[in-house]
């Protein structure tokens, strides 16, 4: 076989390799019913997917009670006996609502043991969204997998508790609510979370626990899901980050561990109006529902009392071989075996004259070279596309409706960047001196996540492969090609992943991590590369892979219906000098928001940021009409106190159905014994220096409720407070004439939108 087909066939299994790493990462299953009622059916569930996200259904809508009475018909449907639980919750972050729990309890045969939780929560993100995949999946993939549970009559020992929760799109107030006041909290050992931060793509497993994980990593391990995703990496990464679920109230609150399941790609959908069923992936359903079953099989039999432990585990899962685990005593050891074998095999090569020290020293600069050129074009390209796109800047979630393109795009010119970087260079003779570079720098990384990042140290391990491959060049010049393409599959199959996880997850300006990543792999995989005569071509080739996948971005770069726009706006009256304005948070008015906003609209000056994901802030404001609407009624008393303060006690009672109620205060000030609704609200910390208004709460009623809040200042502190009342109906209500609308446009999300904002004024005098 001559080498230019030997090389073609080696690139094709190559690609294959990579395509496999991603295709085995969950289930593909077909859209047909399965018919036996003791196995869990994507398609059932599916369909209870398409009956609760039928219509938005946040907190406090009409939707978001038919979906509660939804979920309690059909467990009430298998026999089982369902509870609600409903209170006033104040969070850390001063966020104030009353959520509605569903909670059912199935007994096991030893109620003396710890008991199983298995998590989702009901409602939909405010206010837009239709929350198909978060979390409908998640109480989808519950409601189908207990009737199988129970159809198939399975013996348990332990009690399993279900709780559907509430209120966690406002801030977790439903897992706070049963973690501070149920008392079968306190039996809890483990929760199972299932949830989603997009609409498809390989759901992976995520450990809380504020201990070490060694027990639970072999427990999940030992339970055999089919399809586990899951890395310590991921799970260091996950405790740096400030992202909360449901899992994190019951590590934080009760120290119970869990284990949380989440599928994030398609972001673009996240918390939009896109996120509807017919966007929801069959297989990402189908994910979730082959890690439940194992796991009650599992986890409702063992003993939840054994699961705390000192030492943490690093894990990661392999295409057949499932999740893969060490302790984290084995860290160093393996870090040091590998540096003396690569110590050993480098000074093997110098004294035998198979490795000369001048092709050593040339083969640190296509390395390195493709790392910083190739990690430069991608930090700088993404910036200039930018500004070239500036449309892009709506899409708060940082990933775009092609985003995949782009990744793709990056890292083919990452890898034309490297083949043309070595394309001189390295060749079949001097591939061995050329390896030396990118195992030293493996060996350095690994060094460094030793220390600094413990979770990442399984990243040893493909680089002992590379160092069988090292060692085959040495010993001999006609290495197989084939032998070498099976020693970096599980470069392949660890970090090829990685390199679309962290711009999709993470947002496109992580696509440099992408662009070295890709050139890491690359240097872990040379002895293969090595042997491509035509590395020019295959520079190339990818220069042109590149273009085509930029170009097809660009394609699909402006909104449309299947791509649409995410703008907004809001209606803010100022009850109190009766004066209104329009407002927007877009960066790009859009001929739907210019009807309000004009051609020339004013650049926004309030210094008034309503709470939100991303802290955004109005951009653009216009003068409006001013309407005649209802603003909340406030009634205060006062009575002097002791120690020279006063005790204030306000009610404040909505006139409208309103979505949302901010409260701030004009400056800081400092408030003694603040309670809302007889909870106490610890304010944050703040300087005299700091002119701005202060967000103080913000309150999501439900059914007009009523606010109470009790405070004490001391005498002759008299701020004013501010109230914004919000509701989400600025496109249904009759005194205004907002068109829907155009079906290239959806409301954009984390933000408060489509809203008509009555802001007042309370003075303490």
């Amino acid at each position: 076989m001559s080498t230019r087909i030997t090389n073609i066939l080696g690139f094709l299994v190559l690609s294959g390799l990579v395509y496999f790493s991603f295709f085995s990462l969950m289930p593909h299953t077909g859209k047909t019913l399965n018919d036996k009622k003791t196995e869990f059916s994507t398609e059932r569930a599916m369909q209870h997917v398409e009956k609760i996200a039928r219509f938005p259904h946040s907190v406090g809508t009409t939707q978001h009670s038919l979906v509660r009475n939804y979920i309690v018909s059909e467990l009430e449907e298998m026999g089982l006996e369902v509870q609600t639980q409903q209170a006033y919750v104040l969070n850390q972050e001063r966020i104030l609502g009353k959520p509605q729990n569903i909670i059912v309890k199935i007994k096991g045969e030893n109620p003396e043991k710890k008991t199983l939780l298995v998590l989702s929560h009901y409602d939909s993100a405010v206010h837009s969204s239709f929350g198909a995949s978060d979390a409908g999946s998640g109480v989808a993939t519950i409601l189908e997998g207990i009737r199988a549970f129970l159809a198939k009559g399975t013996p348990h020992e332990n009690d399993i508790i279900l709780l559907f929760s509430d209120a966690e799109e406002i801030g977790l107030l439903g897992a706070q609510l049963f973690a501070e006041h149920h008392p079968w909290v306190n039996n809890v050992g483990l929760v199972l979370n299932f949830e989603a931060r997009g609409s498809g793509g390989p759901s992976n497993m995520i450990v809380e626990t504020n201990g070490g994980n060694s027990a639970m990593i072999a427990d999940f391990a030992a339970a055999h899901p089919e399809f586990p995703v899951a890395t310590s990496l991921m799970y260091s990464v996950y405790k740096l980050l400030p992202n909360d679920t449901d899992s994190t109230v019951f590590r934080e609150e009760k120290n119970i561990p869990s284990f949380f399941f989440a599928f994030i790609d398609d972001h673009f959908d996240y918390h939009t109006a896109l996120d509807i069923p017919k966007n929801l992936d069959f297989n990402s359903l189908a994910h979730q529902g082959s890690y439940l079953m194992p796991m009650l099989q599992y986890f409702g039999n063992s003993d939840l009392g054994n699961l705390a432990a000192k030492n943490d585990d690093v894990y990661f899962n392999f295409p057949k071989l499932g999740l893969l685990h060490y302790s984290f005593f084995w860290i160093f050891p393996m870090l040091i075996l590998a540096i003396l074998l690569f110590c050993g095999l480098l000074i093997y090569g110098i004294k035998n004259e198979k490795l000369r020290l001048q092709l050593i020293w040339k083969g640190f600069f296509p390395f390195f070279g493709s790392m910083i050129v190739s990690g430069l074009i991608a930090f700088l390209g993404w910036k200039l596309l930018l500004l070239a796109y500036p449309q892009y800047q709506e899409i708060l979630q940082g990933f775009t409706y092609n985003g995949h393109y782009y990744i793709t795009a990056f890292v083919a010119i990452t890898l034309a960047v490297t083949f043309l970087f070595y394309h001189r260079s390295a060749t079949m003779e001097n591939t061995r001196e050329f390896m030396v570079a990118p195992l030293g720098f493996w060996l350095l990384i690994n060094l460094l996540l030793a220390f600094f990042l413990k979770g990442a140290a399984y990243f040893i391990v493909p680089v002992f492969f590379g160092l069988c491959s090292f060692a085959i060049l040495l010993w001999s010049e006609k290495a197989n090609l084939f032998l070498l393409l099976l020693l970096g599959v599980p470069a392949i199959f660890l970090f090829a992943p990685l390199i679309q996880f962290f711009p999709v997850g993470l947002g496109l300006k992580m696509l440099v991590i992408s662009s070295i990543f890709t050139v890491l792999l690359f240097g872990l995989l040379l002895p293969i590369f090595g042997k491509f005569r035509q590395k020019t071509d295959f520079g190339f080739l990818f220069i042109l892979a590149s273009i085509a996948f930029l170009v097809t971005a660009h394609l699909h770069s402006d909104f449309s219906k299947e791509r649409p726009k995410p703008n907004s706006l809001v209606y803010l009256l100022n009850a109190d000098n009766n004066r209104a304005k329009w407002f927007t948070y877009d960066h790009i008015l859009d001929d739907w928001s210019k009807g309000f906003l004009r051609a020339k609209p004013e650049k926004n000056s309030s210094n008034i940021i309503f709470s939100s994901k991303y802290s955004s802030g109005f951009t653009f404001s216009k003068n409006a009409e001013t309407k005649l609407l209802l603003k909340a009624k406030v009634s205060l008393s006062k009575e002097n106190m002791a120690q020279n303060t006063v005790a204030f006690h306000l009610k404040i009672l909505p006139r409208r159905d309103l979505n949302r109620m901010e409260l701030f205060a004009e400056r800081y000030v400092d408030f003694q014994n603040f309670k809302v609704n007889g909870l106490p609200l610890v304010l944050p910390k703040s300087t005299a220096e700091n002119k701005a208004p202060i967000r103080l709460l913000t309150y999501f009623p439900v059914d007009r409720d009523s606010l109470h809040i009790d405070f004490r200042l001391p005498k002759g502190e008299n701020p004013k407070l501010i109230i914004f009342g919000a509701s989400n109906d600025l496109l249904t209500n009759d005194r205004f004439n907002v068109p829907p609308r155009p079906a290239e446009m959806i409301p954009k999300p984390f933000i408060l939108n489509d809203a008509i904002i009555i802001q007042q004024e309370i003075p303490l005098k």
